[in-house]
């Protein structure tokens, strides 16, 4: 029996909307998906997850009937189910005995159903014992509403600042809504704010408040999860001229079409062909918003399809959307319209092939093989770091060459004292769930050295 697949929106529908692709998941599908799992003995599903999940016993849980248990268990090490549910990555799917045959249980399919249909109708208010201690957690995205939540449930009294006019982050400003429909963030993000957490946006810590106004306010610590914040200019011939953009460009643009506060800015003017260069859930992410918008579209990338860092099932999705894929090929250069011209008209690539190097195999240019991709808008899913300058955290805070955060890797304390950091900021990693593992590790490093 063949991994359960959701019903979707069809095709031809879906390419002319933002709505959620998956239209349901059907309570029998489900059950006889959680009866396939063997509910092995050493758990490699559970091992796998970032978060630590029982993966086991919620899905035990789900063929018995029980869902509103199954997400019980599922918040018992996952503060953001119904996230994880639609935008995980999944390393416990390919630690599945049956992933071999590519039959793996639908692990990340059965977390969604239980965080759809498990959830009480009408949230309550939590009973939670508190310490008197203060925290501030900067940045609303995936590793600090995680870490709020660990904290507040440990009794600290929590308040998150988040820079942006609405919470989350980059799961709002970063993801399309027919990957993450908004309605869904919010309810997770109301579920966290049950146990206390108090939410401030439009604060931009540095400007709104410097770092030594947090511990003189009585804050026992500070953490840090503001994500890959500064531009980083790649350096790829081309990138400056008119009609490139930065994939986060694109995707917040369109994330915030329908905001007030959003409407006077000027939206990136997109060509009928459009190239996107990248290999993760950003390139993807950008390819299928434009597809969305009528344009025709190709991503490029060096990496073979299989390689891609996206869920497999997104792949499958974009090329019935029609996304041409170009991979094994490396962009060389974006030209020009023309000489006098600075606006791009396509990318100058080269096809890529293994080729055997002192014994190892490597990816190599195939000797005559450049050609050019037609384009008059070129994203750049690439190019973004973190940068602490605008925040003030003072001249001892210790950064890598990357310029993201060094942090003690135990404890997750920075250079400075009090302070915390985890996140995209320190992970050298753009997935969701990683960034969320390294919140939940940082709050618990926190609720050890304050207690």
């Amino acid at each position: 029996m063949t991994q359960f697949k959701p019903t979707i929106q069809p095709v031809a529908k879906r390419v002319r909307n933002f709505q959620e692709i998956s239209i349901g998941f059907p309570k029998k599908s489900m059950v006889d998906e959680g009866i396939r799992c063997p509910q092995c003995h050493n758990s490699p599903c559970a091992h796998a997850c970032p978060l630590g999940i029982d993966i086991p016993g919620f899905i035990r849980l789900i063929r018995e009937g029980d869902s509103a248990g199954a997400l019980s268990k599922i918040r018992e090490a996952n503060d953001l189910p119904a996230i994880c549910g639609r935008v995980c990555m999944a390393p416990c799917e390919k630690s599945c005995i049956f992933s071999e045959h590519k039959q793996s249980i639908a692990i990340r399919a059965l977390e969604r159903y239980a965080s759809d249909h498990g959830r009480p109708r009408f949230a309550s208010k939590k009973t939670i014992t508190r310490t008197g201690k203060k925290v501030a957690v900067i940045g609303s995205g995936p590793a600090g509403l995680v870490a709020a939540a660990q904290l507040a449930k440990a009794g600290f009294k929590v308040t998150v600042h988040e820079m942006m006019p609405l919470l989350g982050g980059a799961l709002r400003y970063g993801i399309p809504e027919f990957r993450l429909p908004k309605n869904v963030l919010d309810a997770e993000i109301e579920e966290i704010r049950s146990l206390g957490v108090e939410f401030k946006t439009n604060f931009a810590v540095g400007q709104s408040m410097k770092f030594e106004q947090f511990v003189g306010e009585g804050y026992s610590a500070v953490l840090l999860t503001v994500g890959k914040n500064s531009l980083s200019l790649l350096d790829l011939p081309g990138a400056d001229l008119g009609g490139v953009y930065y994939a986060k460009e694109i995707l917040l643009t369109v994330n915030t079409r329908f905001e007030d506060q959003y409407k006077k800015n000027p939206a990136p003017v997109i060509g009928p062909k459009v190239a996107v260069i990248g290999h993760s859930n950003a390139a993807l992410d950008c390819a299928r918003t434009c597809l969305r918008l009528g344009r025709d579209v190709t991503l490029i990338f060096s990496e073979t399809i299989e390689d891609l860092k996206v869920y497999p099932d997104d792949v499958e999705f974009a090329r019935e959307e029609g996304l041409k894929f170009e991979a094994l090929t490396k962009p060389l250069n974006i030209l020009a319209a023309s000489p006098s011209s600075n606006l791009a008209a396509g990318v100058q690539c080269v096809r890529m092939d293994f080729a055997d190097v002192n014994g190892k195999w490597d990816l190599k240019p195939v000797p005559s093989s450049e050609f050019v991709v037609e384009a008059q808008t070129v994203i750049l899913a690439a190019g973004f770091k973190t940068s602490m300058k605008p925040l003030a955290f003072g001249a001892d805070l210790k950064t890598r060459e990357d310029g993201s955060l060094w942090i003690d890797p135990e404890t997750s304390l920075t250079s400075v004292p009090h302070l915390y950091a985890a996140g995209d900021a320190v992970v050298a990693t753009s997935s969701v769930v990683d960034a969320m593992a390294s919140g939940k590790k940082a709050a618990q490093a926190i609720i050890k050295a304050v207690r």
